[in-house]
């Protein structure tokens, strides 16, 4: 197996070609844009029609944007030319370039890469190549850099139907930096930890934006005898082993079946006989198809012949080869397939309609069939995706989604460079020596920050150092390049230690307390990274005990606007001065173990039994 992987971070600066803000998080509130677009298929330079493009193009499907006003511009819309790229993006860019150790280009030329699935109003996606070459250390050693681009982000797909798909708007624009990898990983595991390795490289540079969705890995991976399949938009990172692993086994389940198809075949192709069946089921009870029928449109089947058995093979969990079908189908606007191999009774087909069935399509035990409802245009090239899917002798290249799960759902076909034309509307831009200089600078504090990270984790043992390097959940408002002491958990840690906060408190704290609340259902997301700080310096400040973080920490999240010093007040739990616990051991008489049972979220206990002794003598 063969793997490499494209990463996809945003950055935290305004909007790559216009001057809105990119930063959507906060409740959008006002006036809302809204209108609708259809977009067409435009060949290249050399009058080629890129693939992927023109399968969209068969769908014609209708797109719906909208968006709060305030977060977006005529150039989301497509209504007015780019203006000039973001400086700031540009440089943020660099300086990740610079960490990598790649060769950033001298002049960055915009592309246009066409894209008509509605992700971008204009129907393409503009993209530069930043930086050649690179590399970044992994567990498994270094990893080769092949290219950094800076393009800009799509919009957010809200919902797909067969007709149409609505986007959110906002994110359009929003400056991406695409990182893209050798395809020298030779396994799940590798390619996970390389994606770890170099997400936590990108947070350290304080110039990415933080939080779910803000960073997304594309896997692309094959096997001997297979092609190159691209799964674009894992975002957990724990997923990306078993992706990369039940892919593996799905390519290698496929090139077994085109070997039993090819043997049943014997060599020869299945034709791609369309039969209209829309009179047979005029009174079905079949849902899909009564639907269908209703709506004018038609149902239509593709027998074939001698392969019985083979659609119901499993490929990857829960997945058989007729589901892979059905996928194909989909992407030609149909809402799917039904096929032989599957039990049609509990979808409302009878007896006397697959009797009537097979009889129209002379169909023997030893045969298969595909059944497509929709417009007769769309379930015919459904059907005919499906005989050439089914026709093919070896794997295609294609793009894939990737599920929950850790299997994936067939897009579209691999797109290729009949896609890509230059940008008219925008001059080259120089890469100059301040630009260089800058990113260098913004470079440098960054491996600062690594180096006093690196010194202050020592501090801990294994478990928490690790814990603490690749926790995530904080939310980061800092929206400048300044590094500043609140761009990860790790900064946060290194600002407790600064404040006097003894090491193996502030990394529970971090780790262990914050995943225990978020886990809990708390709002954790209330808990910026100024108020995490904010609540160290008053538990360090004598306002509570370490003992209560966890539940002012919890009435932070429940009450946002509570001060960590007003959480505690509100459930009681200020911290006992060294006087007043000193009284109350003299007054109730109690033994250290009594004490702590009933003031243990009022107290330190190494305080407490200090002062504790001191009686005792």
């Amino acid at each position: 197996m063969k793997c490499g992987l494209e990463i996809h971070q945003r950055l935290a600066s305004g909007k790559l070609f216009c001057r809105c803000k990119s930063d959507s998080s906060e409740e959008a509130a006002g006036q809302q844009v809204s209108f609708t677009r259809r977009l067409h298929v435009v060949k290249s330079e050399l009058g080629e029609v890129d693939a992927a493009s023109g399968a969209e193009a068969i769908r014609g499907r209708t797109f719906r944007y909208s968006s709060p006003a305030r977060l977006v511009c005529l150039v989301e819309g497509d209504e007015e030319p780019p203006h000039a790229i973001d400086e700031n993006a540009l440089t943020a860019a660099l300086a990740i370039c610079h960490l990598l150790h790649a060769r950033p280009v001298d002049r960055l030329h915009i592309m246009r890469k066409n894209v008509i699935d509605g992700s971008n109003t204009s129907g393409f996606q503009r993209t530069a190549l930043l930086g050649l070459g690179g590399e970044v250390q992994t567990p498994s050693g270094k990893l080769a850099i092949q290219t950094i681009c800076i393009e800009e982000e799509s919009c957010a797909i809200l919902e797909a139907k067969e007709n149409s798909a609505s986007y959110d708007l906002s994110r359009l624009g929003i400056p991406l930096v695409e990182i893209a990898t050798a395809p020298d990983l030779k396994s799940g595991k590798e390619a996970q930890e390389a994606a770890l390795a170099i997400g936590q490289l990108l947070r350290k540079t304080g110039v990415v934006q933080r939080g779910l969705g803000s960073i997304r890995q594309d896997l692309n991976v094959s096997i001997p005898g297979g092609a190159r399949v691209e799964i674009k938009g894992v975002q957990d990172l724990s997923m990306i082993a078993k992706t990369i692993e039940t892919e593996a086994r799905r390519q290698q389940a496929l090139l077994e079946i085109a070997s039993e198809i090819s043997a049943r075949l014997e060599g020869r192709k299945i034709e791609p006989a369309i039969f209209d069946l829309t009179e047979i089921f005029q009174s079905t009870a079949c849902q899909v198809l009564a639907k269908a029928i209703k709506n004018k449109n038609k149902v239509l089947a593709l027998p074939l012949p001698s392969l019985a058995g083979l659609l119901g093979k499993e490929i990857s969990p829960n997945r058989r080869f007729g589901t892979e079908l059905s996928d194909y189908a989909r992407s030609m606007g149909v809402s799917g397939i039904f096929h032989s191999d599957e039990d049609l009774a509990k979808y409302g087909f009878s007896e006397d309609e697959l009797a009537e069935l097979k009889v129209a399509l002379s169909i023997g035990q030893k045969d298969a069939f595909v059944l497509a409802a929709g417009e007769a245009k769309k379930a015919q090239a459904a059907l005919f995706k499906v005989a050439d899917r089914i026709n093919s002798p070896s794997l295609p290249g294609e793009t894939r989604r990737a599920n929950p799960d850790g299997t994936s759902t067939y897009l579209r076909p691999l797109p290729g460079k009949a896609r890509m034309y230059p940008e008219t509307d925008l001059p080259p831009v120089p890469i100059t020596l301040k630009m260089l200089e800058e990113a260098a600078r913004i470079a440098k504090k960054a491996q600062r920050m690594e180096e006093e990270q690196e010194r202050l984790l020592s501090l801990l043992n294994d478990e928490l150092a690790a814990q603490l390097s690749s926790v995530r959940g904080l939310v980061s408002h800092n929206s400048t390049f300044q590094l500043s002491a609140t761009t990860s958990e790790l900064s946060v840690f290194t600002e407790a230690i600064k404040l006097g906060v003894e090491p193996k408190f502030a990394a529970s704290t971090l780790t262990n307390t914050l995943q225990s609340l978020k886990r809990e259902g708390e709002n954790i997301a209330s808990l910026d990274e100024p108020r995490i700080i904010l609540a160290f310096r008053a538990c360090q400040g004598g306002a509570f005990s370490k003992a209560a973080m966890a539940e002012v920490l919890r009435q932070m999240c429940r009450e946002p606007s509570l001060s960590p010093q007003e959480a505690a007040k509100k459930l009681g739990l200020e911290k006992l001065s060294g006087a007043a616990l000193e009284e109350i051991i003299k007054k109730e008489g109690h033994d250290f173990k009594s004490l702590m049972a009933k003031y243990r979220m009022k107290i330190d206990a190494q305080e407490a039994q200090e002062i504790f002794k001191k009686i005792k003598k």
